[in-house]
């Protein structure tokens, strides 16, 4: 089954090497492919990523004017190969464990219902440049939230949801998923971690306000649709906030 990894990237020349990497050293696991959007960086990602693709088949790099998170996304959706069954998701400052795909994938060619795995993510500050994980001094909590990457989805069920919402600015993945979930595609919750997410002040999960505004947009779109849709609950505990009181309170 071939799988198709998509990310977005602005301005993330200091971490996308790594990113790349944890994707590559999986590249035995399954066939996939790596599409790249760089929206209008300025700074050297565009070279960076440019420089591995050369080296690395599977990375596609498609240069962008600067147009946001959700459209970048959009245009990575819409660049994927024919023959992707499955897809997923990596931001340009994150990293894949090794043996991610290898186990995720197993699971739809075991099932070929199912539609969706979903995993947990690991929050860490500290990279080991060596591994691509984790440093041994780095702070880590583990948590189920609301991350594209913990999933991965047939492209099937991605065609129903259809594109990211290109008014949102930092909440796109919110509503995105919440569209996804509102499919009631066949799912499995996996307690296995599927992203080292990296806690980054000055990310835009930092801006606290601007963030809480996009997130009730998220949610109030939803009820408008629920409405519509006989109020559809989704199912309990699949997002939760454990200990993102504690992730916001670290420090460099």
């Amino acid at each position: 089954m071939k799988i198709s990894i998509l990310m977005n990237a602005y301005n993330a020349e200091a971490t996308i090497t790594s990113a790349l990497k944890s994707l590559l050293r999986q590249r035995d696991s399954t066939r996939f492919e790596i599409v790249v959007v760089d929206d209008g960086s300025v700074d050297r990602t565009r070279e960076v990523v440019a420089a591995l693709a050369a080296t690395a088949p599977e990375i596609r790099l498609i240069a962008a004017p600067r147009g946001g998170i959700p459209k970048a996304r959009n245009a990575a959706l819409r660049a994927m190969a024919p023959d992707a069954e499955l897809v997923s998701f990596l931001d340009a400052d994150d990293l894949s464990p090794p043996g991610r795909f290898a186990r995720d994938v197993a699971v739809f060619r075991t099932d070929p219902a199912i539609e969706l795995v979903y995993s947990r993510i690991r929050f860490f500050d500290h990279e080991d440049p060596e591994t691509l994980a984790p440093s041994a001094t780095s702070r880590w909590i583990d948590a189920r939230v609301i991350q594209l990457g913990a999933g991965v989805y047939r492209r099937a069920l991605l065609d129903r949801v259809g594109l990211f919402d290109e008014e949102f600015i930092s909440a796109d993945d919110t509503d995105f998923l919440l569209r996804v979930f509102e499919q009631q595609p066949n799912y499995v919750l996996s307690d296995e971690v599927a992203v080292f997410y990296r806690r980054n002040h000055g990310s835009i999960t930092d801006r606290h306000r601007q963030v809480r505004q996009e997130f009730m947009k998220a949610l109030l779109r939803r009820s408008k649709r629920q409405a519509q849709l006989g109020g559809l609950a989704l199912p309990l505990g699949l997002f939760t906030g454990d200990h993102m009181a504690e992730v916001r309170s670290w420090t460099k």
